[in-house]
């Protein structure tokens, strides 16, 4: 959308807002995302977002720190929370099933709408939410 919005000509932006309108349609209509619901509807929210807003690539998108995950823990909603050595704590906000352990190094690396992600060094990789410690 955002190459749509530089174009001159108001026929050319509209037809290339059309051509936008027309791919994020198609991709509501998809039905070839696997795995639980949760897992569809992220699955399609993502891939909807791309079409949209595009994809960054990795090496434009800062890299924010390094962390070490101290401890692992789930819950008995089996919900996982990491805590790092610096004290940090991250909800695991994505159903994939990588688990980090403790003495995992990973890298927090932003994502499209404000998303973040610990990223370990072998590229596996957790949507997360950084929680508040009061």
């Amino acid at each position: 959308m955002l190459d749509c919005s530089k174009l001159e000509s108001e026929a050319e932006r509209l037809e290339c807002y059309d051509k936008v309108a027309g791919r994020v349609e198609k991709k509501l209509e998809e039905e070839s995302y696997k795995g639980t619901t949760e897992q569809r509807v992220e699955a399609r929210n993502e891939s909807i977002t791309e079409e949209v807003v595009g994809t960054v690539p990795d090496e434009v998108v800062p890299n924010l720190l390094k962390l070490e995950i101290k401890v692992a823990h789930r819950d008995s909603n089996r919900r996982v929370t990491y805590q790092t050595v610096d004290g940090r704590y991250f909800r695991r906000n994505s159903s994939t099933g990588v688990t980090f352990k403790p003495g995992d190094i990973c890298t927090i690396q932003k994502g499209v709408m404000s998303a973040l992600f610990l990223v370990r060094e072998d590229g596996k990789r957790n949507k997360v939410k950084e929680l508040s410690v009061e």
